[in-house]
């Protein structure tokens, strides 16, 4: 197990990223790159982010009130605890509550909604969070961490296309039953970056609104998300009623909004037991991919996707083979998929079939 980094750490981080230079998704006729400033008190050394390191934490709360009430908007009150690496304990008071629509009828243990709105810090920049998302196990046996593990390596990969993207990290976490009524049980989550301060960062502005259409998106960035949800067989995304999707309207004028995804539980790539293809597309199961991008000008336009992609395969490859967490039928499963995906785009004949030659038109204006 690696060193532990304290949770209040990527709430910092959270709240304090600035960018260096506006970061404006590029055509695909230029080369997409940007550079950030991290600035922020607990980690000066490196952005926690971007290391495999484990924030642990516990959470301590009703835990049979909150699987009966899970399908409600209702808080409760929960103890969170922050392990520091120096033995340090910090505990204060949060509330909670699930979400995912979803997953919460999926889920036994849905995912958490962590709300410091009434919570007072004694590091003020603290005092200005208002809550994040943490991805929970599901349900309490192997098979569904191995779920949460694999989703984790998904976000991940979008990171290494894009900084327009979800940043996540893995937390391990202590549940504590507040009533001594249920066992306590340790499991992975971990950490999804908010909406606003993925807008933040970007140097953008949040955007909620429906009925955005997909191809008044930023074209780099949605051609490249359409081809990355095709290398993890994901289908169950649309942006027009924000699907899996958040928005962020760049500060750049004439800049087109960014399309950004979430949420793959229902991708190949993670293969969970509950994820069924739309019966729409014809496929009987989510390792079937389906290409679902709109089409592109040229030929060349997909080349210079593709070629994003083939400069981060071994990366890509890397995530998978070096997080130990997963188990022996995991791995080979995720690098088998992903190899299936890097022999379609590296054989023009195969990328014409699968994915060129299959694309959605555009509709006429």
């Amino acid at each position: 197990m690696k060193n532990f980094y304290p949770f209040a750490g990527i709430l910092i981080l959270l709240l304090a990223i600035t960018p260096e230079i506006v970061l404006a998704q590029p055509d695909p006729t230029t080369t997409h790159d940007s550079t950030y400033l991290i600035d922020f008190t607990l980690f000066p050394e490196k952005d926690p982010f971007l290391t495999d390191d484990i924030i642990k934490i516990s959470l301590k709360f009703d835990m049979k009130k909150f699987i009966k009430t899970k399908h409600k908007e209702e808080y409760q009150k929960a103890q969170l605890t922050l392990y520091n690496p120096d033995s340090n304990i910090v505990e204060t008071e949060i509330r909670i509550r699930a979400r995912g629509i979803t997953r919460k009828s999926i889920c036994y243990f849905p995912p958490i909604k962590l709300n410091f709105k009434e919570t007072e810090f004694d590091n003020d920049s603290l005092n200005d969070i208002n809550s994040l998302k943490l991805v929970t196990h599901c349900k309490n046996s192997d098979l569904y961490e191995q779920y949460l593990l694999k989703e984790f390596l998904v976000y991940k990969m979008y990171n290494l296309l894009t900084d327009s993207s979800f940043r996540v990290k893995l937390v391990q976490i202590d549940y504590i039953d507040s009533e001594d009524k249920v066992k306590p049980l340790t499991k992975y989550g971990f950490i999804i970056e908010s909406h606003n301060h993925l807008a933040e960062r970007l140097q953008g502005l949040r955007i909620d609104r429906t009925n955005i259409n997909t191809w008044d998106t930023d074209r780099y960035l949605t051609g490249l998300m359409a081809v990355f949800q095709y290398m993890i067989g994901n289908t169950d995304w649309a942006i027009p009623v924000l699907h899996n999707f958040r928005l962020v309207m760049p500060s750049v004028l004439n800049s087109n909004i960014l399309a950004i995804p979430y949420d793959f539980d229902y991708s190949g790539m993670v293969n969970t037991v509950y994820a069924i293809p739309d019966e729409n597309l014809g496929t009987e199961t989510v390792r079937t991919r389906v290409y679902r991008g709109f089409c592109l000008p040229s030929d060349d336009h997909y080349q210079r996707l593709f070629k994003v992609f083939t400069e981060n395969k071994q990366a890509m490859f890397s995530l998978v083979e070096d997080l130990e967490l997963l188990d022996k039928k995991s791995r080979p499963e995720m690098l088998e998929y992903l190899e299936e995906f890097y022999t379609i785009i590296e054989s023009p004949q195969q990328a014409e079939r699968h994915i060129i030659g299959v694309c959605r038109p555009l509709p006429v204006r």
